[in-house]
């Protein structure tokens, strides 16, 4: 007959929390609890502080927009069904004037909610509301050298379409100024607007070339499903013709392939660590409630109820650890964020994320762990008849009681110790694997760390000294100013004190037409496609129209000494006299390796204005990470050139990269004026140097140590406790066997002496454990890890492995010792008459 047992199971399972000491199932849950929590912590706010970054890239934290619209489109726009919220602004013109050279800044009216979605809602003060008020931020008005104080007089020179009008306005409103935005903006009240530049009725297309007076809009959808699809039907259903954009930092999905393994490989980890700890430990606590079990049996209770028993019990002991873990968890998530951060620039804001789906995952996943390690002693539990109860003694299983005859042998301390290593295999397994994973992971962390190769680093920060540049290059903030350094700049560093070699690098992006041979060997390329690539790349430019972009560089002499040949050889000669020409390898197609021009070929190079002159390949060639462009184009071909040759051609233009050495005795006196100027006299300028690139260096190690190590010490903390709780338990389920030996001479060294032993043997199993797979994943993950960076060179080593010996060695002897002395407190007789436990 079936009957309702949920009610009982549950009450027998909270009197066996009342019954037993839990502390270390507790405390082993919250362990778990908190690595799921810290690194879904730490996960949530690196993608918030990334997601921000990017809004704060793109200007706007809204969806969508549409650009250049009428009113009328924007009407038709703002009443569709899927427009969850939309509001606009209006172009009147450009800022004028030598402040807004380096701070491109668009003056505009705008709405309220525009402008608090575009991050330029004022802090102090408000939106324009008479005639002459203005808003604008700190960036600009740091600019004009003004003070951030409201109501001041500013003197603004702004182009529209048609004329240029300067005018005087009352600072209204400031906000805190967006360094990373392609553009600032100035806010003007609706009535100047309406005299200067109307809002436009009529649709961009039919007056191409016109701007002042139309609309940029930003719109909300519902949700940011598919928000690309969702503005392109919006623009269908509107009969808008525009340009659309969409805001990239709402797409979940595109993710790099790599980081989402890695993400599932730390899960994967963290939940392996929590199984063998919460597995041990419920285990433990089955073995020391067995008679318990057995005398369930014997009034009747099936295995399935005894199952479920156990499983309320896990329930109940998650139901208090997790809730600490969840806790402590975040905190310590959100004290390794900023370390994090800190290593994607300075201009980064740290956003820590505490979105209740963090805590909502990490305790699922922390519940997950403990319902799946209470399965195996679960099932122990269950089996247990209540004759093999009374008998238990760790390591016999159910069934298990009959013994094979052996032959007698010697009885030594470290024979005992091996016996009862062999009792139960399965255990020691555990415990073992519990300190194998904690020192392959210190190992793996170490070993990617060592791998980090600061000349390879370096390289893509500064070939010398010094490098200058424009603060969009140095920052990598868009639009990118490729012709940024002065020629007043350049002639100050001409006459540094201890100079020892300057040079430039120019950089001149040009459509150019492709030569018969480039087509052929393209061709051949596309060959190599799979289907779906070679049909988008057919349609693309270089096979349609036969041209690319390209980047075409200028180089002086000393940047010159660093371009490294690939195929041909370097003829400097017939290079620098303008009667050859060096190529790269076309980076941005395939693998990045291929080259659609060889040495002997001839190529015509465009620049721009009309000139047009033919050159001879001399090598195919690269140079230092540290000179490249910051944006490649199309295909990624590159022509290098001298610098008085490429300046001869094209129209005037300034240098992207100005480089340079001094002597030791005059680094920090260069560096302190370099600060200064680009501080004070130029500040469109910002500069790498090697000292402020070994500072980049040491703060990107000093966050993977941070964030490895906390890694590392939850997993040996858990490999310790799972350790001591083993320990601790052989001992007390062998106490009247240590008693009963103890009755027959055996004397307290050589208990001890075995015990030891059993430690030691644990010791040297997890050793040899952590040295196999330490050197496969050495070999394996640690280079897969650093596959992506640049500035990886791989290195074997152990030595986190092997400086472990002595450490772990002095745990295990000392952990077995202390455990033994909380049972020698008894004496022999008092230990032979009382129970197991």
């Amino acid at each position: 007959m079936k009957h309702n047992s949920g009610k009982t199971m549950k009450k027998l399972a909270k009197r066996s929390l009342k019954s037993s000491k839990n502390y270390f199932a507790i405390l082993a849950i919250a362990l778990a609890a908190i690595m799921f929590t810290s690194v879904f912590t730490i996960a949530g706010s690196l993608l918030e502080s990334m997601k921000d970054n990017k809004m704060r890239i793109a200007g706007s934290n809204a969806h969508g927009g549409f650009h250049q619209m009428s009113m009328p489109e924007y009407k038709r726009v703002s009443s569709d069904l899927m427009i969850k919220d939309i509001s606009y602004s209006v172009l009147i013109g450009d800022a004028q004037g030598a402040a807004f050279s380096k701070l491109p800044t668009e003056v505009r009216y705008g709405e309220e909610k525009y402008a608090k979605w575009a991050y330029s809602l004022p802090q102090l003060g408000n939106m324009p509301q008479q005639k002459k008020d203005i808003s604008v931020s700190t960036l600009v008005l740091d600019a004009l050298g003004l003070p951030h104080t409201l109501g001041q007089s500013i003197s603004l020179t702004f182009k529209t379409d048609e004329k240029t009008i300067t005018d005087t306005f009352t600072v209204c409103g400031i906000w805190d100024g967006n360094p990373l935005s392609w553009r600032q903006n100035i806010w003007l009240s609706r009535e100047y607007a309406d005299l200067i530049a109307p809002v436009a009725t009529e649709p961009w297309n039919n007056r191409p070339n016109v701007y002042s007076g139309y609309i940029n809009s930003q719109f909300w959808f519902s949700n940011t499903w598919d928000i690309e699809t969702k503005s392109e039907q919006l623009a269908s259903r509107s009969d808008f013709d525009g340009q659309i954009t969409v805001n990239a930092s709402y797409d979940i999905l595109g993710s790099e392939p790599q980081n989402i393994l890695l993400g599932f490989l730390v899960i994967i980890v963290i939940s392996l660590a929590g199984y063998l700890l919460i597995y041990n430990i419920f285990y433990i606590s089955i073995a020391q409630e067995i008679k318990s079990y057995g005398l369930l049996k014997v009034i009747g209770t099936t295995s399935k109820q005894i199952k479920r028993m156990v499983r309320y019990k896990a329930i109940y002991l998650a139901c208090i650890g997790i809730p600490f873990g969840l806790v402590i968890g975040w905190t310590i998530g959100r004290f390794l964020v900023p370390a994090i951060i800190d290593i994607f620039g300075e201009d980064m804001r740290v956003v820590t994320s505490v979105h209740p789906l963090i805590f909502a995952i990490a305790a699922i996943f922390s519940l997950c762990t403990v319902l799946l390690s209470c399965l195996g002693p679960a099932k122990v539990a269950s089996r247990v008849s209540p004759i093999e109860a009374l008998s238990y003694v760790e390591g016999k299983q159910a069934g298990e009681l009959r013994r094979k005859k052996k032959k007698a042998q010697p009885i030594t301390s470290v024979r005992l110790a091996m016996a009862n290593l062999k009792r139960n295999p399965r255990k020691v397994i555990i415990v073992t694997l519990s300190f194998t994973l904690s020192l392959v992971i210190l190992n793996s962390t170490y070993g990617l760390v060592h791998s980090f190769d600061f000349n390879k680093f370096i390289e893509f920060q500064s070939v010398s000294d010094f490098t200058v540049a424009d603060t969009s290059i140095i920052n990598n903030s868009p639009p990118f100013d490729t012709s940024g350094v002065s020629n007043e700049f350049i002639k100050q560093v001409e006459s540094l004190d201890g100079l020892e070699n300057s040079g430039n690098v120019y950089v001149l992006p040009l459509t150019q037409n492709l030569s018969d041979q480039a087509m052929s060997a393209l061709k051949r390329e596309v060959g190599l496609m799979n289907e779906k690539d070679q049909e988008e790349f057919l349609s693309s430019q270089e096979m349609v129209k036969r041209r690319s972009i390209v980047n075409t560089f200028g180089f002086s002499e000393w940047p010159a000494q660093m371009i490294q040949v690939k195929e041909g050889a370097l003829d400097q000669k017939r290079w620098e006299k303008g009667e050859g020409i060096y190529v790269t390898n076309c980076k941005k197609f395939l693998d990045g390796t291929s080259s659609i021009y060889h040495p002997g070929d001839k190529v015509k190079v465009s620049f721009g204005n009309g000139k047009e002159k033919e050159y001879e390949v001399l090598a195919i060639v690269d140079f230092p990470g540290a000179i490249h462009s910051v944006a490649y184009y199309d295909i990624g071909l590159e022509y290098l050139l001298p610098s008085d040759e490429l300046l001869a051609h094209a129209d005037s233009m300034l240098p992207m990269y100005t480089i340079f050495n001094v002597d030791d005795e005059h680094l920090t006196q260069t560096e302190k004026w370099l600060e200064d100027y680009c501080l004070h006299t130029d500040t469109g300028l910002d500069f790498y140097s090697k000292n402020t690139s070994r500072e980049t260096f040491r703060s990107l190690i000093f966050m993977y140590e941070v964030v490895g190590g906390a890694f590392c010490i939850l997993l040996g903390v858990i490999g310790i406790l799972n350790f001591i709780n083993s320990m601790q338990t052989s001992i007390l389920t062998r106490k009247r066997e240590i008693a009963m030996l103890q009755s027959i001479a055996m004397t307290d060294k050589q208990v001890k002496e075995m015990l030891i032993f059993e430690g030691v043997g644990y010791a040297f199993l997890g050793l040899m454990f952590s040295i196999v797979l330490g050197s496969l994943a050495n070999t394996t993950l640690v280079p897969a890890m650093g596959a992506e960076l640049d500035y990886f060179t791989w290195t074997f080593t152990l030595t986190p492995i092997l400086l472990s010996i002595i450490p772990f060695m002095l745990v295990s002897i000392v952990v077995p010792v202390l455990c033994y002395h909380s049972i020698s407190k008894k004496t022999i007789i008092e230990r032979l008459r009382s129970e197991v436990f």
